[in-house]
């Protein structure tokens, strides 16, 4: 069931960019995919919650992602010694 809120979130979502669809229904999409996004979150909080050593993955994944971008623009800014 939680992994059917998230994927159907995203499908909705997914579907909302497709620029052909009439306006009537890419507004019906988008209105489902924010309630089930919220019901996403509020399952993946709750997971949380439940297991709370889980939370140190993607708190460790966010802080791996902010040291590699930080590291490249400091590469970047560097001049280059001639």
């Amino acid at each position: 069931m939680h992994v059917a809120i998230i994927i159907f979130s995203l499908i909705c979502l997914f579907a909302y960019r497709i620029r052909k669809l009439p306006e009537v229904l890419r507004s019906i999409l988008l209105v489902l995919g924010l309630i089930s996004g919220w019901f996403a979150l509020f399952e993946i909080i709750g997971y949380i919650e439940a297991n709370p050593y889980l939370a140190a993955i993607p708190i460790a994944l966010g802080l791996g992602y902010w040291y590699w971008k930080r590291k490249q623009r400091s590469v970047k800014k560097t001049p280059s010694d001639q």
